[in-house]
């Protein structure tokens, strides 16, 4: 096995962990969303986020090294789109089920593999496009363009789609310095949030005893998987790392199902399986490509 080989495979097992940990925390999200406002879920996921990574700061490089890392304006540009992206996912989980909203945002792949040909200079062979045009028909085939109104929160999850992919996109640009990746994603956005705080306060609700546990969860499953996805970036190819995101169908399905009652029709189930076809695929034709 070649070294690009070992590395792409460790960036799909990165990617399969980092997404499927996502899932679990979205899945927090939305039932924490029947008590929490959108803003309120933001700034505790940050918080408990943020708190994660200042206890494994010395294994991510820890705070003076992150901190003294010379390209301050592109980690501030990254934290601004992961508070992008985070805030209207959230909302997105508010209004839809996590099937819908899922189907939406699978558009991150498909946007993070276009846009890795000018920005990152990715070569996208005939049989990449084939498998993200796939990909991109199994979408089609969940939202049935015409028969589903787009309202609000399907605008919300595709806009997050694409600060999504531009994350993504900037983790390619820094992957010799991948330790502070998340810690400057964190930082800036939660600055953010604090400034907000200081001026809507009144509306930011405070926790409920009962509900710690799960802010906790909330925001520790979302900063373990942002660890391991900003790996897989930095191991594999935009393209095929950015695949995997269509494994949280799979749990989107089965926790929506579980804990939330969410039913999934023909239509969601034919999509869902072009779309793990249009990953499989992808993946096979990186190997092919790296070999």
């Amino acid at each position: 096995m070649t070294d690009n080989t070992h590395s792409a495979a460790k960036g799909i097992v990165l990617s399969l962990l980092g997404f499927s940990l996502l899932s679990f925390g979205d899945t927090t999200i939305k039932y924490l969303s029947s008590y929490y406002s959108t803003y309120s879920i933001v700034f505790y996921n940050s918080l408990f986020g943020l708190i994660v990574l200042l206890l494994l700061s010395p294994w991510l490089g820890g705070i003076k090294n992150t901190l003294k890392d010379g390209r301050r304006g592109l980690h501030v540009l990254r934290g601004v789109l992961v508070f992008a992206q985070l805030s209207l996912i959230v909302y997105a989980f508010t209004q839809l089920s996590l099937a819908t909203a899922y189907a939406m945002a699978f558009m991150a792949p498909i946007f993070s593999a276009l846009l890795g040909i000018p920005l990152l200079k990715d070569r996208v062979s005939l049989r990449h496009v084939l498998a993200i045009v796939l990909g991109f028909a199994g979408v089609l085939i969940i939202l049935r363009p015409g028969l589903i109104p787009l309202e609000p929160a399907s605008l919300a999850a595709l806009a997050s789609a694409l600060f999504f992919s531009l994350v993504n996109i900037t983790a390619r640009y820094m992957r010799d310095s991948n330790h502070t990746l998340l810690s400057w994603a964190f930082y800036p956005h939660l600055v953010i949030i604090a400034i907000l705080m200081l001026v809507f306060f009144d509306k930011l609700q405070g926790p409920r005893l009962q509900d710690l546990g799960y802010l906790a969860f909330m925001g520790g499953v979302s900063a373990f998987g942002a660890i391991a996805i900003a790996r897989a970036f930095a191991h594999a190819r935009t393209a095929t790392a950015a695949s995997f995101h269509y494994v949280q169908m799979v749990w989107g399905v089965v926790l929506g199902y579980f804990f939330f009652g969410d039913r999934i029709d023909l239509w969601t189930a034919v999509g869902a399986l072009v779309i793990i076809a249009s990953g499989l695929w992808l993946m096979r034709v990186e190997r092919s490509v790296v070999v």
